[in-house]
């Protein structure tokens, strides 16, 4: 089932997928036999008696509060349809052809109505034939497990098509069976590339299936209303929740007890536990093996203890088993999201320190012209309490350095937080000037900025962000890029431009988008994000992670700008720095290795079939041991090193490390250590630009 609930592991906070209750009870829609096999311990849910009423209100608080004002009409109620089955059956392998036949003729066009009587007739239903088919298919599955794994064929020249997010619904009960033996064969095999011998495959695909029916059969009416309610609200935009009751009363409680956890962000897709983001200086983050999209399989304690299958349990359950005590261990079985890579990730609890997440600064030593140049380098993983402060005296640290030729603020991975203080950064910099425009649902516009004497720093400035750069991060460098005060490097941010407030019900409360961040030129951060002056090659795909790969996020627009200072020095340079950018990168062998490696690590990631010979799966895998081992053979006889003697020894390796959990873990390295390829690029452009300025000034002079 795909639930879009999110588990902050930095403490683990806990956001059940959970629902509140109903108007009034009734007898619940039969769903029709179909075939398909027996659903022993199905037992159709029925509404709770004010789950009508909670309807009601929450309907209420989006018409009159949310920022995008909705109509709800027919083609409303068809996008909220299609958006529960897709919440309930995002990869198409549940539901029957018949059922969905049935349930649209009912429902696609009514659901609008619904809403309005607070009646929840329709949540339920659909709700329970996708239980009764789940439960069908776990009781299907376990049977032929039963019957021995050898009786699945992974030796002849089948494949498996693993994205199925527009495909079609089996037509009949014998298609779905004939799709879901591929999706165990397809299991199998993954089991069996993570070197499980035949009795732990068998034992661990019995344990994942009666999971999955366990957590079935103790499903509760809060379930189905939550389900159905995260589809209503997520039909506004992908910001919009609704909390339960004991939703709410989970966050509480963990964010009291501080407990330990790994420091990521987890969301429940599709049977998966699925990582969103990892917090910075969390045990995630800092491994440097974890990226969002991989998905947890199992999880073990300890160095050794025996591994627990997570797939198809319900994610607070997970939750519970990634818990511990500080300093204790856990292992982790990851799959990529294709399912075609698998590996064990051990990690050490831990509390997440505001120090792990503190700006901190470094000194990057450019060669030039035979002497070296000193660039400094701000690196900040988030926005917190006291940021602007923390930059204002590391700023300062690095001025005391009479050879610094300029400052790269590193936003890569900041996901952003405090507004008050990504306005006071942005002041550092520049003087007292608006920075960020928002507006709210009436129409009414905002323009916020920091007041201050004028800029501590006013050299040169670079910015650098990058697909998880968000909110704060992108107020941030879309004011310096408007103003012309920055040059901005790296990747298109994510285009999360929109504010969300809290509002108490009767039972539990919604998270609403109430207004939109605009930047001073009237053009919004919201989807499009900031674009960067100059591009580097991204690990991450923005297809799959960004706000325009979410559904129904609100779009890209603009208001008017507001009166502001502004200088096209940097702009009129751009075509001259990106020659200079494209002839060195071209003979920089470190720059070349990380472009090489992200390239190979995205073709693995756009695979959309998977062969089901475990064969030619075994010689997939080893042809891309090879080529990731060749690349870095290559790369250490550029730079002077001895090669790797095998793949193991690569892996071993910090440079076997993923390409994209290289990026996402930037933000783990202690002052001191050494800058990765796109910082030190970062600086090159920098002083590109300096000597850029000489030169036209000079020009201009003579």
């Amino acid at each position: 089932m795909r639930k879009l609930a999110l588990l902050f592991l930095i403490a683990l906070f806990v956001f059940a997928q959970t629902g509140c209750a109903a108007d009034s009870p009734a007898d619940p829609e039969p769903v029709p036999d179909a075939g398909g096999g027996t659903a022993e311990g199905y037992s159709p849910l029925v509404p709770e008696d004010n789950q009508g009423e909670i309807d009601r209100e929450i309907v209420k608080q989006l018409q009159q509060n949310h920022y995008n004002k909705v109509e709800l009409n027919d083609a409303f109620s068809e996008k909220f349809f299609n958006a529960y089955l897709d919440e309930l059956d995002g990869t198409r392998g549940v539901f029957l052809q018949s059922d969905i036949d049935r349930l649209r003729d009912k429902y696609e066009h009514a659901l609008d109505d619904e809403l309005k009587q607070g009646q929840t007739r329709a949540a339920f239903d659909i709700y329970n034939t996708y239980q009764k088919r789940r439960i069908q298919i776990d009781q299907w599955a376990l049977d032929r497990i039963e019957q021995g794994i050898d009786s699945l064929n992974i030796d002849d020249d089948e494949s498996f098509e693993i994205d199925r997010e527009n495909a079609p619904w089996p037509a009949n009960a014998a298609e779905r069976e004939a799709l879901w033996t591929k999706q165990l064969e397809n299991q199998l095999i993954n089991l069996r590339l993570n070197d499980l011998d035949e009795a732990e495959v068998e034992k661990r695909l019995t344990q994942r299936y009666s999971n999955e029916l366990k957590q079935l059969r103790q499903t509760e009416p809060m379930d189905a209303f939550s389900a159905y309610m995260d589809a209503y609200t997520h039909s506004y935009d992908p910001h919009t929740d609704y909390f339960s009751p004991r939703r709410s009363e989970d966050f509480n409680i963990d964010m009291n007890l501080q407990l330990q956890g790994i420091g990521a962000e987890l969301r429940s897709k599709n049977g998966y536990a699925e990582l969103v983001r990892l917090i910075p200086g969390g045990p995630a983050a800092k491994s440097g093996k974890l990226k969002p999209t991989d998905q947890i399989i199992a999880v073990g304690q300890g160095e050794s203890g025996e591994f627990t299958d997570v797939v198809g349990m319900r994610l607070d359950e997970t939750v519970q088993l990634i818990r511990g005590e500080k300093g204790s261990t856990v292992r982790l079985q990851i799959s990529s999201q294709d399912g075609s890579q698998t590996k064990t990730v051990v990690l050490v609890r831990d509390k997440i320190e505001l120090k792990d997440q503190a700006a901190r600064k470094q000194i990057i030593e450019i060669e030039r012209g035979g002497q070296t140049v000193d660039v400094g380098l701000i690196t900040l993983p988030s926005f917190y309490n006291g940021t602007a402060k923390d930059v204002k005296n590391l700023v300062e640290e690095l001025k005391k350095n009479e050879d610094l030729a300029g400052i790269v603020l590193d936003l890569r991975n900041n996901g952003g937080g405090a507004l008050g203080e990504a306005m006071k950064l942005t002041g550092l910099f520049m003087n007292s000037v608006p920075v960020v425009q928002i507006r709210d649902a009436d129409g009414n516009v905002q323009v916020l900025g920091d007041r201050n004497d004028g800029p501590l720093y006013d050299g040169p400035l670079a910015v650098m962000v990058n697909r998880l750069s968000a909110s704060a991060s992108e107020i941030v460098a879309g004011a310096l890029q408007d103003y012309g005060r920055a040059i901005v490097l790296g990747g298109q941010t994510f285009g999360k431009g929109t504010v969300q407030t809290l509002m108490p019900l009767s039972e539990g409360q919604i998270k609403l988008t109430q207004a939109k961040f605009y930047r001073v030129s009237g053009e919004s951060t919201q989807d499009r994000g900031v674009t960067p002056d100059l591009t580097f090659p991204a690990a991450i795909d923005p297809s799959k992670i960004g706000e325009s790969a979410l559904p129904n996020a609100l779009p890209w627009d603009r208001i008017k700008p507001t009166t502001f200072p502004y200088s096209d020095e940097i702009v009129q340079l751009l075509d001259t720095l990106k020659r200079g950018h494209t002839l060195r990168i071209e003979n920089d062998p470190d720059y070349q290795y990380r472009v090489d490696r992200i390239r190979l690590a995205r073709q693995q990631s756009e695979k959309t079939r998977v062969s089901l010979n475990l064969e030619e799966r075994r010689a997939e895998q080893e042809t891309l041991k090879q080529q990731s081992l060749k690349l870095a053979n290559v790369h250490r006889k550029a730079t002077g090193e001895q090669p790797f003697e095998n793949y193991a020894a690569f892996e071993e390796s910090e440079e076997g490390e993923d390409p994209q959990e290289q990026e996402l873990s930037a933000h783990t390295l202690e002052t001191g250590d050494e800058v990765d390829a796109y910082q030190t690029e970062s600086a090159r452009i920098l002083l590109d630009l300096v000597e850029a300025f000489i030169r036209e000034k000079q020009s201009a002079a003579s």
